[in-house]
This record gives C-alpha cells, structure tokens and sequence, in this order.
C-alpha cells in the first residue's frame, strides 16, 4: 500500500490488540488485491433509539487506482437479526464482505 492504514474509532474505545487484528485483516486482502492503494477502518458504537448496547458499525474505505471501494457494515435490527457481540465479530464480518467485492472487480 501506498499510504499507512487509517483506523478510527468513534463511540467506542479502541485497543492496540483490535488494531492489530484490522492490520492482519487489510494485509490478508493486500495479498487478494496487490494494487491496494489505501485502506481506511472505522468503527462505531451504535446510539440509535432502541439498539442493544454493544453493537459496533464497521466501515471500510479502499483506495484501488482510479477508484474507491466502500463498505459498511452495520448491526442489523430487530428479533430476526443478530447484532455483532463483539467488536472483533463486527472487523471480521465487514472484511469478508470487503473481500468478496475486491473479487468481484477481478476480470
């Protein structure tokens, strides 16, 4: 990458341990996406009316050449879906959805 990751947290305390494991996950998509240029992670408490305490929003900025790609991935609401129970459940989820879209730029 051309530019040192950005990590973010809003709502929420961070840890060196989370940072490190959002490091292990943007180098996990370097080696699918060799001509990643940046890569920005947020993540967020939820504070909206009625959430369960605990959920966290990740999203995730990728600078490619001639492009972004953005993700977010957000706690779900209601009975019918189950909020991240953890902030390391929340990374590992959005940056498999990351990794699915990175693939499917691929020609």
């Amino acid at each position: 990458m051309d530019r040192p990751i950005e990590i973010a947290f809003h709502g929420l305390q961070g840890s060196p341990a989370l940072e490190d494991d959002i490091r292990t996950h943007v180098a996990k998509l370097e080696q699918h996406c060799m001509n990643l240029v940046s890569c920005r992670v947020t993540l967020e408490a939820s504070s909206g009316k009625g959430q369960p305490h605990g959920q966290v929003g990740v999203h995730i900025m990728l600078g490619l050449p001639g492009r972004d790609l953005a993700v977010s991935h957000k706690p779900h609401h209601g009975k019918e879906h189950r909020s991240h129970p953890d902030a390391y459940t929340a990374v590992r989820d959005a940056f498999r959805v990351a990794e699915r879209q990175l693939q499917d730029l691929k020609p």
